[in-house]
């Protein structure tokens, strides 16, 4: 995992500096947490896992002077982004688990290339299994990178210009 988020860091480089973030299906909110420590203005963590969002709260709870830079939301990651208006990310984090259903991801992708939650040039940032076939899913977006870590492939995408 170091390896891939050092490596997705090393993609965005500065663009992380002063940018707002969303952690879609959180975790352990390393990405997120990561974020916060290069230099972002804000991260919202997502995830409807409550032991996920406990270890989140965990996690940025040891990080000093980060009070205003952060939200923690318990919430299924399509319902938040669907209901959400108040403002647009510069760095979408979909990380999702594995067995996820295809026709849920097509959904999340569908709604970020919408730019109701992002704008034309967010990058959203799709960590996936390498066996997952993910072309109906990302249709709706403009692939610029994908990178290979073994049996994972992390792409990175922007919404389509409409």
């Amino acid at each position: 995992m170091d390896s891939v988020k050092e490596s997705i860091f090393n993609v965005i480089g500065e663009s992380i500096i002063d940018a707002k973030v969303l952690d879609l299906f959180s975790g352990t909110g390393s990405l997120g947490i990561e974020s916060i420590s290069r230099g972002c203005s804000l991260a919202y963590f997502v995830d409807k896992n409550i032991k996920a969002i406990k270890l989140t709260g965990y996690n940025t709870s040891s990080l000093k002077n980060i009070e205003n830079k952060y939200k923690i939301i318990r919430k299924d990651a399509l319902r938040f982004i669907q209901r959400f208006d108040e403002l647009k990310f510069d760095i979408v984090f979909v990380d999702p688990p594995y067995n996820i259903d295809s026709s849920i991801m097509a959904d999340v992708f569908k709604i970020l290339a919408g730019k109701k939650v992002t704008k034309s040039d967010t990058i959203i940032i799709y960590e996936y299994f390498s066996k997952r076939d993910v072309c109906d899913e990302i249709k709706t977006l403009n692939v610029l990178k994908k990178t290979f870590f073994g049996d994972k492939i992390v792409s990175y995408m922007t919404p389509l210009e409409n």
